[in-house]
């Protein structure tokens, strides 16, 4: 069974390795008794050290010793070990770990899908994640103003460390992202709220009509309903809840123009719109019937 918190996990593999805590401390050139201190606090370990444990120690698997998933060790690289599981490794997940809900983390790497590999339908793990000093999920908040910064920044750990996460009740396993709602085009989630989405790791596991947050290369970051024709066509299609079509129309979405694919989970509204024109024309008849009769019953009187 996996120890529950970092520096757990990092004594296990100094025992199975046979090195002792003072031995590790002078390898990785930290103060003595440091490993010590950090087991009778939160169990927390600093990004500087696990820049320092990647580099020291190339057979450690790092998601395992934040998360605990995975294998203990690393594994093997072909015998080229100068660039195993380094920080300096483009194929990298950010794991942002122990921070508070202000956003502020110390980054750390370990494997993910190479960037230059061809497009296809499977998007993988999210660049960055951000988890409490109990592994559980945080989910970080993309503002509107962060909305265009994000299309940079998305798979930088300073970026999304800095910026403000949240706990929601009922949002539990899996890794979720929040954004603020800009527009008119989806009704549901009205101007201004707070859409919480799931991670989505493939394109094909989008279902027809069902509401996402899409992060695109051409589009920005998109709310849409969902029609996936990328069997068909290679292409998605997203559509606006807004009956406005002429500005709000569909918009068609190469596969390959997707970054990131976030399935709706969650909504924080803040503004609740007055119902439709149908809606106010029902009201108005019931308000008029309603008078009527009241005037009939006094007249009877």
């Amino acid at each position: 069974m996996a120890s529950k918190r970092p520096i757990d996990r990092l004594l296990e593999y100094l025992k199975y390795n046979n090195i002792s805590p003072s031995k590790a401390e002078k390898a990785l050139g930290v103060a003595n008794a440091y490993i010590q201190n950090s087991n009778n606090r939160k169990g927390e370990i600093g990004s500087s050290i696990l820049q320092k444990l990647a580099t020291e120690y190339l057979d450690l698997n790092l998601i395992w010793l934040i998360t605990g998933n995975g294998d203990m060790l690393a594994a093997p690289n072909n015998g080229n070990t100068e660039k195993a599981n380094t920080p300096e490794d483009n194929n990298a997940i950010t794991i942002l770990t122990g921070i508070e809900s202000d956003g502020n983390a110390p980054p750390t790497s370990g494997n993910f899908a190479p960037p230059t590999a061809p497009p296809t339908t499977n998007l993988g793990l999210p660049k960055v994640i951000a988890i409490s000093e109990n592994n559980e999920d945080l989910v970080t908040l993309v503002g509107a103003k962060a909305a265009a910064g994000y299309l940079n920044g998305y798979g930088d750990p300073e970026y999304i460390g800095n910026l403000p996460t949240i706990k929601m009740p009922g949002v539990r396993g899996g890794t979720h992202r929040a954004f603020e709602v800009k527009g008119h085009s989806m009704p549901t989630l009205p101007n201004s709220s707070i859409a919480v989405g799931r991670w989505t790791e493939s394109i094909e596991d989008i279902r027809d009509r069902r509401i996402y947050i899409v992060v695109t290369k051409s589009e920005g970051i998109v709310i849409k309903r969902v029609l996936n024709r990328v069997h068909d066509t290679g292409k998605l299609i997203l559509i606006s809840d807004n009956q406005n079509k002429r500005d709000y129309p569909n918009i068609i979405l190469d596969q390959s123009d997707v970054l990131e694919l976030w399935y709706l989970r969650a909504g924080v509204l803040f503004d609740f719109p007055e119902p439709g024109e149908l809606y106010g024309r029902f009201n108005d008849l019931e308000a008029k019937v309603t008078l009527m009769a009241e005037q009939l019953q006094n007249l009877s009187k």
